[in-house]
């Protein structure tokens, strides 16, 4: 069992004497647990357990020494480990750093230890850095002290790694390899939407849609003569099932045109019509196989009709007027667009809360339906920003990272890099600003 506290300390800018204090103990959210938790089935799907547990332990110092500084308070709730939308980060430290971004401290190694059962991180930030009223603190990664919580993106910080390091070899951890390419139709994976049960998609240039199931068998009901693990095709130990939705129009650009809401759904935008100004958005259920909503709008100018998403109420495409990823309201009016020279032909995909996309330079968007952050290149861990999802079979701060080259065929496992370890909501706020420095210091036990 982990139990820390963090302690705040403002001094004099000029004198360096200290001036207020601040002590408060947290609550240790499921982040760390969850990480262990890859459940029975990932075995049979081609995941080295051995090798993922030997990459994310010790998790001192890679996984919990960053911190990331709240505007708000946040719920007592172990579960939460992103953000939720309308709290805002304004302030971060992870490795040692000495740069201009005015959210960001450094790591200070002096003061720092590690003591039997007991770590002791000190983290400084000078006068120039967070000029803001802190309610709330978070334990994260090296990485993700680095980089924040939509903050504004700099060179060299990650947003999110893979497991193994980083590295980009397919012939280390993988979540799964499945090329599906059965009856002339590309499949696009949208998840494990049921816990052992993988869903794929596919438009089969007819007006329905084909949903593949992919069923895995538990560990009990492995034989001595089965073959699992493997990354082949046509395993052993997989049963996939073919099931048709019936509709009166095809699902066009099934890859880059549909996301897997809030709710499990799947919801698919198809743009037709001159400059693609009619907007068709269909919500499937894909586990009862059935069409839930459709409407169309009709939007106010062109956009580009290979990328779309409906997310929060809100239709995200890309103006050809404006070259840029624009939001529509309902209505199909103009909401405002988000970064001129961003346009994209590549998936969006949704991670609880918050949609992404990303643009064939690398550039990357994220929003939670008001606020948002355009990144540049190196967004994840060093390539073009990929598609990010979570499935029933991961929990945050894990999730799936496909490949922007086969959306649907290439999944690997990847963490958000700033979750939230621990939730520490300060007793009195801490009012910051360009006349004091600040040391945090956070302290974990195991007992």
């Amino acid at each position: 069992m982990l139990k820390g506290k963090s302690t705040i300390e403002l001094f004099d800018g000029v004198t360096g004497k200290k001036k207020d204090e601040h002590i408060n103990e947290n609550l240790v959210t499921n982040a760390i647990a969850n990480m262990f938790d890859l459940r029975n089935e990932l075995p049979a799907r081609g995941v080295d357990l051995t090798s993922i547990l030997s990459r994310i332990t010790p998790l001192y110092p890679t996984y919990l020494r960053g911190i990331l500084l709240w505007d708000n308070t946040l719920p007592n709730n172990p579960d939460i480990i992103i953000p939720p939308p309308g709290i805002k980060c304004i302030g971060h430290a992870g490795s040692t750093y000495a740069g201009t971004n005015p959210l960001r401290g450094t790591f200070n190694e002096n003061e720092s230890e590690v003591n039997g059962n007991s770590i002791r991180m000190v983290w400084d930030f000078a006068t120039d850095k967070v000029d803001a009223t802190i309610r709330s603190v978070s334990l994260t990664s090296i990485l993700g002290g680095d980089r924040g919580w939509m903050t504004p993106w700099e060179s060299g910080t990650l947003f999110r790694s893979r497991v193994n390091g980083g590295s980009q070899s397919t012939s280390t951890i993988q979540y799964a390899t499945t090329s599906v390419n059965t009856l002339g139709a590309t499949y696009v994976y949208m998840g494990e939407l049921r816990r052992g049960v993988q869903y794929y998609v596919a438009d089969r240039n007819d007006s329905s849609i084909t949903i593949l199931e992919q069923t895995y068998v538990s560990p009990e009901s492995i034989g001595i003569f089965n073959t699992v693990g493997t990354l082949s095709n046509n395993q052993p130990h997989c049963t996939e099932t073919l099931y048709s939705v019936a509709s009166s129009a095809r699902f066009t650009n099934l890859g880059s045109c549909s996301i897997i809401d809030g709710n499990g759904n799947l919801v698919h935008v198809a743009l037709t019509g001159t400059g693609g100004r009619n907007a068709r958005i269909r919500t499937v259920n894909l586990i009862t196989r059935s069409i839930i909503s459709d409407r169309t709008i009709t939007l106010s100018e062109d956009v580009r009709t290979d990328a779309a998403a409906f997310f929060k109420g809100k239709l995200y495409a890309s103006s050809t007027a404006r070259n840029s990823i624009c939001e529509f309201g309902d209505n199909g009016l103009f909401i405002r667009s988000f970064n001129t020279g961003f346009t994209t032909n590549n998936r969006y995909t949704c991670y609880g809360e918050y949609l992404f996309s990303s643009a064939s330079s690398g550039n990357s968007l994220m929003t939670d339906g008001t606020n948002y952050i355009v990144t540049q290149a190196g967004h994840d861990n060093g390539t073009n920003a990929a598609a990010l999802m979570n499935t029933a079979g991961l929990k945050p701060p894990l999730c799936v990272v496909l490949t922007e080259s086969s959306p649907g065929n290439t999944k690997q496992i990847s963490y958000l890099t700033p979750f939230m370890a621990t939730i520490n909501n300060l007793s009195a706020p801490v009012v910051k600003n360009s006349l004091n420095t600040m040391k945090v210091t956070y302290e974990l036990v195991q007992e």
